[in-house]
């Protein structure tokens, strides 16, 4: 066993031998963190087993053993008419036969809402960095993953015009990032974008509105915030900016105890190197809590983007998910869910000269999760994951694979 893989499995002992003496086998109440005047301060670690039967996504379907190890903090703060939720985590994974596949992630969330009278605005950010050396140039690489960057922004500014009638405006930024290097790692193209838009909510009933919603966005693709360039391994023509433009509208619920949603239905268009597109395009988010055992999640989105893997297409991508969660007892969860995601890769017709094909490419999951509250600062769960996905053009053979991954862990928090 390796030096690395002794210290994972010591660490589980500690944590399980150390914590668990303390306390006895009957139910506590969670663990409510630490709290200094208004601020809820919980750090946690969770360390984990997984068997993942295609670690590279992808027609070989390598197998292999993961061992994580995820410590990190959330905060919590309630102010007069404002608030803030921060989480800030670190992960390590070891391969226990693909050891160049071992690779660090860690990023930080913050959530920030301000309420005066009728005015609200509310402020989202989220950094996450993975540091992971897949290259072709080692014995079993494939080069898909590599070092990356993911920055996200946005913000929401409300208004309470009337009784009935609500207007915001919203804007986002992020920012993909992807290191690049010929030859060692498959070529993937980072891609930043801006988005602005506005919402109007007309109040219908006490429990529902009508939502109506616009938005323009830019892509930018090579160039991004970190001043890295995605490489053109063809040298050729390359336009770098797509804009899409989207507006929809439909029902959202008003303060429903139970049940809420959120979903809208329209258009977009898409426009790429001189190539417009049109799609249709959704916004789908509902909660319906049955009773107090009993809960179930719809949610989906349909939107364009580019390609991560060829400069000369475009990506319209439909998604659709569904799952129910059963709590038979208070110490106890269940979650079962699926997800559907369809992307349809149209080659841009500017560039349909340099090759390239057009395809569609689907892929089903099917997840399980369950998890149970031991003592006042532990918990268990264990899940298991099913994916599978097809494509219909054969010279990508490779997008077309099946993979499963059971998981067992331990979380400690505080």
């Amino acid at each position: 066993m390796s030096k690395q893989k002794m210290i994972f499995w010591s660490v589980i002992c500690f944590c399980m031998g150390g914590v668990f003496l303390p306390f006895s086998a009957e139910a506590q109440e969670y663990s409510p963190g630490i709290k200094l005047k208004g601020l809820t301060i919980s750090p946690f670690v969770n360390v984990e087993w997984s068997h993942d039967s295609n670690i590279t996504f992808s027609r070989n379907e390598p197998e292999d053993e993961i061992y994580r190890i995820n410590p990190g903090v959330d905060l919590k703060y309630i102010g007069n008419e404002w608030g803030m939720v921060a989480n800030v985590w670190y992960a390590y994974s070891w391969y226990h036969e693909y050891d160049l596949k071992d690779y660090h992630r860690w990023g930080e969330r913050l959530s920030f809402y301000r309420e005066s009278g009728k005015w609200k605005i509310v402020f989202g950010q989220g950094y996450v960095e993975s540091d992971q050396n897949d290259s072709m140039l080692l014995t079993d690489g494939d080069g898909i993953w590599r070092n990356r960057r993911n920055l996200d922004a946005s913000v929401v500014l409300s208004y309470e015009v009337s009784e009935r009638l609500t207007a915001s405006l919203n804007a986002m930024f992020s920012d993909m990032w992807y290191d690049n290097a010929l030859g060692k790692y498959q070529a993937l193209y980072g891609w930043s974008q801006w988005r602005i838009g506005g919402e109007l909510s007309h109040k219908l009933t006490e429990q529902s509105s009508f939502v109506l919603s616009g938005s323009y966005q830019e892509y930018y693709t090579g160039e991004n915030l970190f001043g890295k360039s995605s490489y053109n391994q063809n040298n050729l023509p390359f336009d770098n900016v797509s804009r899409g433009y989207s507006l929809m509208g439909g029902l959202a619920s008003r303060f429903t105890e139970r049940i809420r949603y959120r979903a809208l239905a329209g258009g977009s268009m898409y426009d790429y190197a001189g190539d417009t597109s049109y799609a249709p395009s959704y916004a789908l988010d509902a909660t319906w809590r049955m009773s107090s055992k009993w809960a179930t999640t719809v949610a989906g989105a349909g939107y364009f983007q580019p390609s991560e893997t060829s400069y000369y297409q475009q990506k319209t991508v439909y998604t659709l998910s569904g799952g129910v969660t059963y709590r038979p007892i208070r110490q106890m969860t269940l979650t079962l869910d699926g997800v559907y995601r369809a992307e349809d890769n149209q080659t841009v017709d500017s560039y349909s000269a340099y090759g390239g094909a057009s395809y569609m490419r689907d892929q089903y999951t099917a997840r399980f999760r369950v998890s149970y509250q031991l003592q006042k600062y532990i918990s268990v769960y264990g899940s298991g994951e099913y994916t599978y996905q097809n494509c219909d053009y054969t010279g990508r053979y490779q997008d077309e694979w099946e993979r499963y991954r059971l998981t067992i862990g331990l979380s400690l928090r505080y």
